[in-house]
């Protein structure tokens, strides 16, 4: 599954590249209400998390399907302004037509976009918002609590939001974004200067390990757990870089407003796999006596005949087993004097866990 951006008729004076601290303390609380898909900095989120007061804990906790998994839109930048600045950002939030500001809430809340009724539907129509809030039931008590909110009273919803986004950022966000401004800064303006100088679905495709570019189609597509093609001819595309959004690269794309690309800034990005590597190293270890020859390799390095005189094997059988385990990058062997032995690769091993969990929710 991918999402595509396709840049075919599409207007380089509608690229833009921004900061914004809206969506970077969006992408904070994304990570503190989904730890297990952020492993790496989920210990200092939650170390931040022990410093604040129970109240806006507890908000953080009823508002979470907002960031959880699908991250309204509204969580991101509504302009695009060359640097956005945190109060201007909350005005603008504010100032959002009412309509809009529903759809965009509802769809954060519901977790998904496909199907999603009309704001005037939920707003007005009897059937349309009995069977939208069973949607969110269904998914959970706290995503139909939350729905229920939204459409009982929108003014007071969307003001309830804009004071939990004033409060994170007195209580910790204004620290936290005066040491990311100028790395972020500093990353916008590199990436400016590569948009400047190349193709900029070729530049786009640069910036998430997931994506690759397909430049006779004028398509980038990003290796996503979502089926979705963005035209993009006649509207604006808006490049943001993030540090806590971790590999996770997110598309929006709203109608009438920028297509965002939310991407990861952070230097020597950890390389993701593709789900074929994933699956040949699970495969390559479902075989009993793949995994028997493994366990004797953990131990020590091994020669070919030795693993085939302890386990009672033809050396020819476990050369195959041993190129199954190497081609999906689980056997290193090397050379020593005359013999090649063959041990396991403990650090590709480590990360088998990390690994399938960032390849599979990215």
């Amino acid at each position: 599954m991918a999402i595509t951006l396709q840049f075919a008729g599409f207007d380089t004076k509608d690229l833009g590249v921004s900061t914004s601290p809206l969506a970077e303390l969006m992408a904070m609380l994304h990570v503190w209400a989904e730890p297990d898909h952020h492993f790496d900095s989920s210990a200092q989120i939650q170390e931040i998390a022990r410093q604040l007061d129970d109240q806006l804990i507890a908000e953080f906790n009823e508002l979470s399907p907002l960031w959880a998994r699908f991250r309204a839109r509204f969580f991101f930048p509504l302009a695009s302004d060359k640097n956005q600045i945190f109060e201007r950002e909350l005005a603008v939030l504010a100032a959002l037509p009412l309509e809009t500001f529903v759809s965009m809430a509802a769809e954060g809340i519901r977790g998904f976009s496909k199907g999603l009724p009309a704001a005037e539907k939920l707003l007005h129509d009897q059937s349309g918002r009995a069977e939208f809030l069973e949607t969110c039931r269904s998914r959970s008590l706290g995503r139909f609590e939350l729905a229920d909110q939204l459409l009982q009273n929108p003014p007071e919803f969307r003001s309830r939001i804009i004071r939990f986004l004033a409060d994170c950022w007195s209580s910790f966000f204004s620290r936290e974004w005066e040491g990311l401004f100028v790395p972020l800064g500093g990353a916008a303006a590199q990436l400016a200067g590569k948009l400047q100088r190349a193709d900029p679905a070729t530049v786009v495709a640069t910036l998430s390990v997931t994506a690759k570019a397909f430049p006779g189609l004028s398509e980038v597509r990003f290796d996503k757990l979502q089926q979705r093609r963005v035209q993009l001819s006649g509207r604006q595309l808006l490049l943001i870089p993030s540090r806590w959004i971790g590999n996770h690269l997110t598309v929006k794309d709203h109608a009438g407003y920028p297509v965002i690309v939310h991407f990861p800034a952070q230097a020597g990005q950890k390389e993701v796999l593709k789900i074929q590597q994933v699956r040949d190293r699970l495969s390559a270890l479902s075989a009993e006596s793949r995994m028997e020859l493994f366990r004797h390799i953990s131990a020590e390095p091994m020669t070919t005949s030795e693993l085939a005189a302890r386990l009672g094997q033809p050396a020819a059988q476990i050369s195959r087993s041993l190129r199954v385990l190497r081609e999906a990058d689980l056997v290193v062997s090397e050379r020593r004097g005359k013999l090649v032995y063959h041990r396991i690769d403990t650090a590709i091993v480590l990360r088998l866990g990390p690994d399938l969990l960032a390849t599979l929710t990215r």
